[in-house]
């Protein structure tokens, strides 16, 4: 009688359940996957396959580990914001001094100055409190408030928020037309400060736990077991790395041009319809160009005139220049794409349904790219090109 080998039973479970694996992915487009060793202020190192590789921070983009929960996993938590942009999940907030300690929902916990924090909401698991928090706090005025719950409603409250009584766990308020008044922090069901200040550092970038909460910091090592960050606000953490799901080092270093508001003339076509899809194609489809699908990029008529505001902050300017063959045809006449560099014409290329081409350009310390797409006959819009991944990169 045949007896599998332990090897092969081995084989089985391995191919059921591939092993994972971190990712790094930088600017240049590339992947590295493998084990993160450690990551200090001027390069990450990863365990390959076959040898170690170090990356320079500065051309580093993201950082996978693993998949973040839907939610939180705990049922009921406060959601505070700060006003770095820090988003942060927890089961208690604490005031002590001029500090807020906040325990996460993953069980790790932050110190934070009060004067960072931007709003904190209880119950923010519940879909009725967040819907009414979500259209009261889009309120610009530029006041601090209390949010106090009566019979489901939430009922906003302006004011002056004040100093904080460590002892009784108490804010002082004062009333805007009233006198001032002393409620239990945690008998709020929400506050909101009116802030001005701004941080002392720069972004590095923005790590990810697993629970989605999500920190701003300044400084950031890894020794591939502890993640050691600064805040820009200049506190220290501490967390567990088997709690972090991502680091993302993208504030503007990688940047869609999808993802920006282009400065167009009036009425471009015949009727001023808008001449450009973000992200689909014209139909409104993914976007496909030869078989293979993108997630980001430009579908345009021809006849469009767009132009982008680049600041001089990127480097280079990369998409592929094609067309949907599912709209178009080679048969759509001629296309062609020009760009622009501060008014320097940089390059022409025609459009192919069958050929799309990859395409680079130099946009160092250009303030103006400036994308048109031409047709073959005198109404100008007889075709469409797709700039399917179009992007600047610093």
């Amino acid at each position: 009688m045949f007896r599998p080998k332990s090897v092969s039973l081995l084989a089985v479970l391995v191919l059921a359940f591939p092993v994972l694996a971190d990712d790094v992915k930088t600017l240049t487009g590339k992947t590295i996957s493998g084990t993160i060793e450690k990551i200090t202020d001027s390069e990450i190192v990863v365990k390959t396959p076959t040898a170690p590789v170090s990356t320079p921070l500065a051309q580093v983009l993201d950082i996978h580990f693993r998949t973040a929960n839907a939610k939180p996993t705990v049922d009921k938590y406060i959601e505070v914001q700060l006003a770095d942009e820090s988003l942060l999940r927890c089961t208690k907030i604490a005031f002590t001094g001029q500090d807020a300690k906040i325990d996460l929902t993953t069980g790790a916990s932050v110190k934070v100055p009060i004067s960072a924090l931007l709003t904190i909401l209880r119950d923010a698991q519940d879909d009725n409190i967040r819907k009414q928090w979500e259209k009261l706090i889009r309120d610009k005025s530029r006041k601090d408030r209390i949010f106090t719950l009566r019979q489901g409603d939430l009922n906003p409250i302006p004011g002056t928020l004040g100093t904080v009584d460590d002892a009784k766990q108490t804010i002082k308020f004062k009333v805007d037309g009233a006198g001032d008044i002393e409620p239990q922090i945690e008998k709020l069901q929400g506050l909101q400060f009116a802030r001005t200040d701004t941080a002392s550092e720069a972004n590095l970038c923005r790590v990810y736990d697993v629970d989605g909460n999500m920190l701003v910091v300044s400084k950031l090592s890894y020794d591939g077991t502890t993640v050691n960050l600064t805040t820009p606000f200049g506190h220290k953490i501490a967390l567990d790395g088997k709690t972090i799901a991502r680091f993302d080092f993208n504030f503007g270093r990688l940047t869609y041009l999808s993802d920006l508001e282009p400065k167009s003339p009036v009425a471009i076509l015949l009727g001023g319809f808008n001449p450009v899809r973000r992200d689909v194609n014209l139909d409104g489809d993914p976007i496909m160009l030869q078989n293979k699908k993108y997630d980001k990029g430009l579908s345009i008529y021809a006849g469009a005139d767009l132009e982008y505001n680049l600041g001089g902050k990127y480097k280079e300017f990369k998409a592929v220049v094609g067309a949907d063959a599912r709209i178009a045809e080679e048969g759509q006449g001629k296309v062609t794409v020009t760009i622009y560099c501060d008014r320097e014409k940089r390059q022409t290329y025609i459009v192919s349904v069958m050929n799309p081409q990859p395409i680079s350009i130099n946009v160092k310390d250009v303030t103006s790219l400036r994308v048109v797409v031409s047709g073959s006959n005198f109404t100008n819009f007889s075709g469409h090109a797709t700039l399917a991944n179009a992007h600047v990169s610093q």
